[in-house]
Parts: C-alpha cells; structure tokens; sequence
C-alpha cells in the first residue's frame, strides 16, 4: 500500500498533537533524512516554510515562485519530484490500482496527496472579471472545475429572503438548493454566464457549490458602498458545507477539506471567521469535536442563520478570496468558502 505519511503528520500537526508519540518512532523522511520532529517544526512555519535558510518573504499565493531551490509541497509550478517535502511510497501489487508500480504511486500522488491540490490550482478559471479595482469594490469570482473550489472577493449575498426559502423547501434541510434568486448573491464584476454553466455537471450539496454560486450575478453597485447592505463582514471568513459531525471519520474530512483549501488559497491564517453554511433556522452550533476548530481559527464558529433577514457583504482588504473547497481524500464533498 501507499503511505499517507503527510496526511499523518497533518492530524499530528493541526488536529491531534498526542499522535506524534506514535509517530515519532515510526516515520523517518526518506531523501533528506529529516526525522518527524524536524519536518513537523518546519511544517509549522506556514507558508515561508520552504524558502532557504536566511529567506525572509512569505508566499502569499500558490503559485509564488520564490523558492530558490528549497523544499515545495508539489503543485507549485516550480516544484519537480526532488524538492518535494513528500514522495509517495508503495509496496506490494500496483493491481488492481495499475499497471505499474509508477503507476500506482503517480495514482495515489493525483488523487490523495499534494498532486490533488496541484490539479485544483491548475484547474482554476475566472468566472467573474472585477469592474475596475478591487480595493475599490469591485468583485471577481474564480473557480476550479466543476465548481468544487472557489474563490471570490467582495462578495455580495442578499438574505433577506431566507427564512421564507428556508419554510418553503424544509426547516430541517442543510443543503437547500437554489435558495437565491438573481441579484441575490453576485458581485460588481463581468460575468461570464456560459463558463458559469458548463460547470454545472457536479451540481450535488457535498459535491459542488453550484447550487449556492448556479445564480451568481452582476450587480451594478460596488460591494464597498455600506448602503446596500446592511451588514459588512471584514474579517476574512471561511464558509463551510459539514458533513456529520457526529461521526470522526466524516467530520475529520470536513477539516481536510478546510487545510487543502488553505493551501489552494495560499493563507494559513487562524485570524478567519468560520461560518457554517447550514441552511436550516437554528443558530446554535453543536460539535463533539469542537476543540479542533481551534487549528484554524481563533474566534467562535458561527452559522449562517445568524445572517438571515440581512444584505451581507464580505469586503476584501488585502489579496484575498472566497473560495470553496475541493473533494478532497476520500471524502465526495466540496465543503468550504473561504473569503480571506
């Protein structure tokens, strides 16, 4: 089988810190000899982790290129087999995986490791054009395939219209469907409407978010003038679509979801809004699990309840995005907006 070791020093890194006992004797890293306490050190440098010593820039993007030779994760343009942190590691049969061995690794590398990441980052395409600077209110909105993954900056939602689409379809229901209209959700930005369309295929609550973005519009108001909302969000805000948080293995892919969109993002910041985009009424937010919400953000998870009846914008005030997330592992979902 193939060894997941960077999924395992990622619940040791971010969720479980009392994993690393077992590990520590486990795992050493194979070409450069690190052992897992030094990788993990490094790992908890967020993203200048991979400059050479004496580097002092940060990347601020995925595709940041400043790396000069130093270690990469692997969907980095720059990034070859050698520098990456992780290489895939197989033993036995690549049957009934593939043909080869190669095959087997190159498989596992696209579909469970950082190579997925690098299909999502390759995969991304501008849905939305800003009209005119983004600093000034204008919008834009960018997607991956199949909308599994987007990212947009200043973001406009009306919802006004909530607790009536909310009644209508189903009180208890989290994933309703097409719950606005157009002019609800959108931004000020050039639409591009058949790109829009042609990824609409996924349309599923945990596969897609083409049921939340299917009637993104373009508004003719900048998103920064207060007036047409009644309420401003300007922390950066991560938006997320849970599976079931009374079962570990389904929850735990939910914070998956959330580190690979970190990286698809390019921001590790834990100073984000989490907001729960549960369509139900209910306002209060229950999870067995509530301590591990705090490897990624340091404030109280909200729900998007707590919105309802509201004209919310999210205003971006650096290089930012919404983004929501990829399948990520084996979990069938796209479950997270992140607006950074």
């Amino acid at each position: 089988m193939c060894s997941p070791l960077w999924t395992l020093l990622l619940l040791a890194t971010c969720l479980c810190p009392q994993t690393l006992r077992a590990l520590k004797e486990s795992y050493r890293r194979g070409h450069d000899g690190s052992t897992v306490d030094e990788m993990l050190a490094r790992l908890g440098e967020g993203p200048a982790l991979f400059t050479d010593a004496g580097a002092t820039s940060t990347c601020e993007d995925s595709t940041c290129e400043e790396r000069e030779g130093g270690l990469c994760w692997g969907y980095e343009r720059d990034c070859t087999e050698d520098n990456r942190l992780f290489v895939p590691r197989c033993d036995g049969s690549p049957k009934p995986w593939a043909q080869t061995m190669e095959g087997k690794m190159e498989l596992f590398w696209t579909q469970a490791d950082f190579g997925y990441v690098k299909k999502v980052v390759d995969s991304l395409a501008i849905l939305c054009s800003p009209k005119g600077k983004i600093a000034e209110g204008a919008s834009q909105l960018i997607c991956s395939a199949q909308l599994r993954y987007c990212r947009a900056r200043n973001l406009y939602m009306d919802l006004r219209r909530y607790r009536q689409m909310t009644e209508k379809q189903g009180t208890y229901r989290s994933f309703l469907e097409d719950i606005f209209e157009e002019g609800e959700i959108g931004g000020n930005c050039e639409l591009d409407i058949n790109r829009l369309r042609d990824n609409a295929r996924h349309k599923s609550p945990l596969q897609s978010w083409y049921a939340e973005l299917g009637g993104y519009s373009s508004v003719d108001f900048k998103v920064k003038e207060g007036e047409q909302c009644d309420e401003i969000v300007t922390r950066p805000t991560v938006f997320i679509k849970l599976d079931a948080v009374v079962n570990m293995y389904h929850h735990f892919c939910d914070f998956f979801n959330i580190y690979a969109s970190q990286h698809v993002n390019g921001s590790f910041s834990d100073d984000v809004q989490i907001v729960i985009w549960d369509t139900t009424l209910s306002k209060e937010f229950r999870d067995p699990f509530i301590e591990t919400w705090r490897a990624f953000t340091r404030h109280p998870v909200m729900k998007l309840a707590q919105f309802q009846g509201k004209r919310v914008s999210r205003l971006l005030r650096c290089v930012s995005r919404t983004s929501f997330s990829p399948c990520w592992l084996a979990c069938n979902k796209a479950s997270t907006i992140i607006l950074i």
